[in-house]
């Protein structure tokens, strides 16, 4: 059974309110005085969801909404009121609550507040699980990466020493493939981290500039010319986009030959806005453009620019490389016009 807390000022609304819930045989009323009563029992586990009634005048119900959610931001909400309000509309999505127009009779319409409340109450509890379940994926994960590269380590620190002892050049030979498998397992976890990381806290407007900077700090570039043209724009992207940008950088230093010189800048085309991050050096053989994105094909990329791509397609910005082979490599990132800003954070 649901037990639906109900705010609501006028009487006969209220009262009819709680016979047709509690009469369908699924739902248990509990009336509420003030919205401190409401949030005690949520608290307390008493509700499963909230019943806010708007009033003009009388009862703001938008003001009662948000002094819930300030206190239970988990919690469904139904905003009602019994004549239309366009700005209980935007209200309600704001705080992340359902509006619902139930004009008196009641009765006429509360087929469709049942099926409003049953389907807020399910989708929260499928919300809490899924919560509850990565909570438990990533407690798993940081678990099991920390305890397996702690024994890797120690197998890395006796291999080291039998490398340092060792004089048959067969066995040598084997236990520098051992090191090299340490390396690969070690970029692994480091990958899985990453892309656990991927999509948990929520897109945030970034100034390209400063990531450019940040990232670019972690490499050496002191034979290569860095050009940033960006100005003040900035672009709504994961936290994670910084760790895209330097995945480019070392993807640059890695596999671009003899780079003298790194371009990034803005630029309008057909296709809309577009960040281009391109160098000089050898570029991408044209057997490998069709690829490039995919994980872990790339030798010693890793899974860089497939990790790259993710990170950008959480805000919908795709990536190709339309460099020319022997001419230098040419990343453009097409973003989204609602996700450009021009003029900084």
């Amino acid at each position: 059974m649901i037990s639906v807390i109900v705010l609501d000022e006028k009487t006969d609304r209220h009262t009819e309110l709680m016979q047709l819930l509690e009469g369908s045989g699924n739902f248990r009323v509990i009336a509420s005085p003030s919205p401190e009563y409401a949030i005690e029992r949520c608290r307390t586990g008493s509700g499963d969801a909230v019943i806010v009634c708007h009033e003009e005048p009388g009862q703001d119900g938008l003001a009662l909404l948000t002094k819930l959610r300030s206190q239970i931001p988990y919690l469904p909400v139904i905003l009602l009121s019994g004549t239309y309000v366009p700005h209980l509309v935007s209200g309600a999505r704001a705080h992340h609550a359902h509006y619902v127009h139930l004009p008196e009779p009641v009765a006429s319409s509360y087929p469709l507040l049942e099926e409003l409340i049953r389907l807020a109450v399910d989708l929260n509890c499928a919300k809490q699980r899924v919560a509850s379940l990565e909570k438990k994926l990533e407690l798993v994960g940081s678990v099991t990466r920390h305890d397996v590269l702690n024994q890797m380590t120690a197998i890395s620190g006796y291999n080291d020493l039998l490398l340092m002892t060792g004089k048959d050049p067969v066995e040598v030979s084997y236990l520098e493939k051992v090191q090299e498998a340490i390396s690969r397992i070690r970029i692994q976890f480091q990958f899985a981290k990453e892309y656990q990381n991927l999509g948990v806290e929520p897109p945030r407007f970034q100034m390209i500039r400063s990531v450019v900077r940040r990232a670019g700090e972690n490499f050496d570039l002191k034979n290569i010319r860095l050009v940033e043209t960006c100005g003040n724009a900035a672009l709504c992207a994961d936290p994670l986009f910084e760790l895209a940008i330097s995945y480019l950088f070392r993807d640059v230093t890695l596999q671009g030959g003899a780079v003298t010189e790194i371009r990034i800048f803005v630029q309008d085309d057909a296709r809309g806005i577009v960040l281009v991050f391109a160098d000089n050096g050898q570029g991408i053989p044209a057997a490998d453009k069709n690829r490039l994105f995919e994980r872990g094909y790339r030798k010693n990329g890793g899974w860089g620019l497939f990790l790259v791509r993710e990170i950008l397609a959480v805000t919908g910005i795709t990536i190709t490389e339309t460099g020319e082979p022997g001419k230098g490599t040419r990343f453009e990132m097409n973003i989204p016009e609602k996700r450009f800003r021009r003029t900084g954070e």
